[in-house]
């Protein structure tokens, strides 16, 4: 049985103080290379910019692409008010645009979310990959796999890790839920960065995780991603 982590280590907002400013700047370009930002909506300052949860999302798959439940707009209704769709803008919008939605603001997300893991990947990729872990950077299986598959490395990594908490070990485990033995590194961790294996406690930045494991708890070390995938 998994126990969801209880804090996201105070390390993200350390690290994302420097990614702050592209992780969530409001601004975004479109498949034609205009500015698709919401005209006259203020930009948001380093401080807010990056926001901490108390409690992330309960770890499943980082790399998960939640879509919206209820009746979705037709692939063959997915036009925008002017011009046409490519076909990969088509593809991310298929089943993902809840009707009544302008399908050009589902994808204009989808365009932000390529910039902000574009952007803080230049800065720090470790952040960038930390980021899509513990769902700072939401919605990025989709947008990476349609839109920027340039950034398909950020994505790989960030499938195999997990954040602080408390997890199972598990041979068979579904990424997120449960911890696959193997070598971690920590990603963007504190000088308070300690986690337990089983009954091995350390602070280095490097643990190996066991088969015979079967708890794995950390804190402080932010997220967490498996080396030799």
């Amino acid at each position: 049985m998994t126990h969801p982590p209880r804090r996201v280590a105070t390390a993200a907002a350390a690290v994302l103080v420097t990614a702050a400013a592209v992780l969530l700047t409001g601004c975004s370009s479109g498949s034609d290379g205009k500015d698709t930002a919401a005209k006259g909506a203020p930009a948001p300052t380093a401080a807010t910019s990056a926001p901490v949860p108390d409690e992330p999302a309960t770890p499943t798959d980082p790399a998960s692409d939640a879509v919206p439940s209820g009746p979705k707009v037709p692939e063959d209704e997915l036009t925008p008010v002017t011009g046409s769709f490519t076909k990969k803008e088509k593809d991310y919008l298929s089943g993902r645009v809840p009707k009544g939605t302008d399908p050009a603001a589902v994808l204009q997300l989808g365009q932000e979310t390529c910039d902000r893991i574009a952007r803080v990947a230049e800065v720090d990729k470790d952040a960038a990959i930390g980021g899509i872990i513990t769902g700072q950077i939401g919605g990025a299986k989709g947008a990476v796999t349609h839109l920027c598959p340039d950034q398909e490395d950020v994505l790989a990594a960030a499938a195999t890790g997990f954040a602080d908490g408390s997890y199972a070990v598990g041979a068979k485990a579904k990424p997120g839920s449960v911890v696959v033995p193997g070598t971690y590194r920590a990603l963007t961790p504190t000088k308070d960065c300690t986690w337990t294996a089983g009954t091995r406690t350390g602070t280095a930045h490097k643990v190996t995780i066991t088969a015979a494991t079967k708890t794995f708890d950390s804190r402080g070390c932010f997220a967490w991603a498996r080396e030799g995938r």
